[in-house]
């Protein structure tokens, strides 16, 4: 499950103002659908653990141990998770 937080964590997370987290998404260093989203009411919020990676990695989206983590979050989405077939069950003879 994806640890998702307030801008106020986020804040903490990395160090900054509220104003240089919304001027990094503003310029890209945050990246919407991957490090940061809107929930259902409209709110903000930001995958922490995709930010703390993005920490770890010297604050680089393009370095390529965050681009995997980023990819194993995308394929960790159910949206991108095999289809099962839909079918009858076969009745046991």
């Amino acid at each position: 499950m994806t640890n998702f937080c307030d801008s106020k964590t986020a804040e903490e997370i990395l160090n900054c103002s509220k104003r240089t987290l919304i001027r990094y998404r503003q310029q890209q260093r945050l990246l919407e659908g991957i490090h940061w989203g809107r929930n259902p009411s409209g709110k903000v919020v930001y995958n922490a653990d995709l930010i703390k990676n993005l920490v770890m990695c010297g604050g680089s989206i393009e370095h390529p141990d965050h681009e995997k983590f980023i990819q194993q979050y995308l394929d960790s989405l159910p949206e991108n998770q095999p289809r099962q077939k839909k079918g009858r069950a076969t009745a046991a003879v």
